[in-house]
């Protein structure tokens, strides 16, 4: 009897560590100025699987790694659809995190995919683009798809937004590229346009429970979510199954 417990106990552990969800490292890492070269190489090195970027267009055409349309909130003066690469590079950027003040530069898309090549992690994508989060403009993917896959990434990284018709375009026209819907609540409509089109989804930790990752993988759709930065939420996600697991300063348990 006591020996069948054991074998059971010990079946139920191998099964909890074999789907231990991926981790991404959100923006990079809190180890740095969000989305610059410092944060990557410290998410790298703390062993996250993915490096989650933010990325929006500059002036001159260079995809640039930056979260908001503007570079005030780290100390810049710059709006990013209006300046150049080289405008946005003389600037330096500041953010304190858990005590310590870091500073950094702009990190072009090619910059991060040359981290994500030579630590040996993989590249998540968010697109922004310059004009926020809906303006739906599909008119960049070519571009951003050519670099990625110049840079050996192309059956590796993964694409993410809230813009349906960037990814519905994706899916058209480069159904190879691993995608993810990202959203703030689950619903309904939202799932069964995942489904529809097949892509994954990225959802907020708040609006997401066993029932919804059971349906999403029974649909054989895969679960991300964000932004998890406690042990405890941390196990709880992953024993319900997610897939991803989104956060700025966790490292795998």
């Amino acid at each position: 009897m006591k020996r069948t417990i054991l074998l059971s106990l010990f079946s139920l552990l191998v099964t909890l560590l074999s789907a231990q969800p991926l981790l991404v490292g959100h923006r990079g890492s809190y180890w740095g100025v969000e989305n610059t070269d410092e944060a990557f190489i410290n998410g790298a090195l703390k062993g996250y699987h993915y490096l989650e970027c933010d990325i929006k267009v500059a002036s001159d055409g260079t995809i640039v790694l930056t979260h908001d349309d503007n570079t005030s909130r780290l100390g810049g003066s710059l709006t990013i659809s209006s300046s150049t690469i080289a405008q946005l590079k003389a600037e330096t950027y500041t953010q304190t995190r858990g005590g310590v003040t870091y500073t950094g530069t702009i990190c072009t898309l090619a910059e991060y995919l040359d981290i994500c090549a030579e630590y040996n992690v993989l590249p998540l994508i968010e697109l922004k683009w310059a004009t926020g989060i809906n303006s739906n403009d599909q008119s960049g993917i070519p571009a951003l798809v050519e670099l990625i896959e110049e840079k050996g990434f192309r059956n590796k990284c993964i694409i993410l937004t809230s813009m349906k018709p960037c990814l519905e375009y994706l899916r058209t026209h480069y159904p190879d590229i691993d995608l993810q819907h990202l959203s703030w609540k689950y619903s309904r409509k939202n799932f069964k346009w995942c489904k529809q089109w097949n892509i994954n989804a990225d959802i907020h930790h708040s609006a997401i429970n066993r029932r919804v990752i059971k349906k999403y993988h029974n649909n054989g759709l895969k679960i991300n979510t964000w932004t998890i930065n406690n042990l405890s939420t941390y196990q709880k996600f992953a024993q319900m199954g997610c897939d991803f697991i989104t956060t700025d300063n966790l490292t795998q348990p």
